[in-house]
């Protein structure tokens, strides 16, 4: 009976292989799929006018071009797209930080009456704006420049946790100077977040940028309840408060990408040499869910558990690929139609053709949670 038994399994398997095999000659990627692969078009060409450059090398050492330095770790990655990170620990590339000691008087931010605040902290801030003038320096050229977000389809993503100091820093400076300067930097700030949440391609920089606008509105709905101003202020500081357009709630590409990446990692393994910059990506993920009020493990529960194969050799039949496409398809179209409830991956796979070394392979052990993110750009909105 055992032997039997025994007998049974190694002919259904070597059936499924056979499947498995015929599979990988006859079938053809979905149209679907086809067009999931498809990268973003790209408007800026040269990176020495892309602030997203910028944003990678914004603390590497006085010394260097942040934008020449953030090209070089881009080019780095760009050379093993989905299967390398940003490496900051080559060189002086995370060399500016900034100290505890600001980022805890900073947090005057959030105070009942933060005007005042930024003139008692007065000496402080003008101190700190000098120890800090390189990236003070460096976020002025940022603001300054286009943007379009170049993390599309690779794994690393900017450090943003010094970002947003030196944003606050920038805007408790103008408002230590007078309430004027202040409203002109807030803004130039809340421009700033509005027009890379629209543009961003990767669900880390859009939770960053929605991050940064709540910062701005909660600091400019207490300046507006502290203080008079005229109309034409007012004026100008509704519109930056309207609500989100269609193309800044998005989340078309920042999900599209997440499909692209996967795909990249389950065509092979990764390679020793490919490690570096691994522990400072979950570090910044784990500090984005932080600030924007998630759960720790928030981008862990995002990932669709595409096969890896067995022994480097990829077992995954292209139906199960185009399956996987059709899901990312249906999230992607429910997001974007208001009030749409989201697909479950297994109702979608359920009714994709599926063989028994996919199950085996790569079988569906949870559900991709997307909620917590739809929810927060919301939230935005709802500011």
């Amino acid at each position: 009976m055992r032997n039997l038994l025994i007998t049974i399994c190694l002919v259904v398997v070597c059936i499924e292989v056979g499947r498995l095999v015929q599979s990988g000659v006859q079938e053809k990627p979905s149209v679907t799929m086809t067009a999931l692969m498809e990268p973003p078009p790209r408007t800026l060409e040269s990176p020495k006018t892309n602030r997203y450059l910028l944003l990678l090398g914004f603390t590497t050492s006085p010394s260097l071009d942040p934008v020449e330095t953030g090209f070089a770790m881009w080019s780095e990655a760009e050379i093993d797209r989905g299967h390398r990170y940003f490496n900051y620990d080559k060189g002086a590339r995370a060399q500016l930080r900034m100290t505890p000691e600001i980022v805890q008087a900073l947090q005057t931010w959030v105070s009942p009456d933060p005007l005042a605040k930024f003139q008692i902290q007065n000496k402080f801030v003008k101190n700190s704006v000098a120890q800090y003038r390189v990236l003070m320096n460096r976020y002025r050229q940022l603001l300054a420049m286009p943007f379009e977000d170049w993390g599309y389809g690779h794994l690393g993503t900017p450090r943003f946790s010094d970002l947003l100091v030196t944003h606050r820093l920038f805007v408790a400076e103008g408002f230590s100077r007078n309430v004027a300067t202040g409203i002109d930097r807030l803004e130039k700030e809340l421009s700033f977040g509005r027009m890379v949440l629209a543009k961003a391609k990767t669900l880390p920089t859009k939770m960053m940028a929605a991050v940064m606008i709540d910062d701005d509105v909660i600091l400019l709905s207490k300046v507006l309840s502290l203080r008079h101003f005229s109309k034409a202020i007012i004026w100008r500081l509704s519109k930056l408060a309207r609500p989100l357009n269609l193309t800044e709630r998005s989340m078309r590409w920042p999900i599209q990408n997440e499909f692209v990446v996967g795909m990249s990692r389950s065509n092979r393994p990764f390679r020793s040499n490919s490690v570096a910059g691994s522990e400072e990506l979950e570090t910044n993920k784990q500090w984005i869910a932080m600030r924007a009020g998630l759960n720790p493990d928030a981008f862990e529960k995002l990932p669709q558990p595409f096969a890896t194969g067995v022994l480097g050799v990829n077992l995954q039949t292209q139906s199960a690929v185009n399956a996987d496409a059709s899901y990312y398809d249906a999230i992607i179209k429910a997001v974007d139609a208001p009030h749409s409830p989201l697909p479950k991956i297994q109702d979608v796979v359920r009714t994709s053709p599926r063989t028994f070394v996919d199950r085996l392979v790569n079988p569906i052990h949870q559900e991709p949670t997307w909620e917590p993110f739809l929810q927060r750009i919301m939230e935005t909105d709802a500011r």
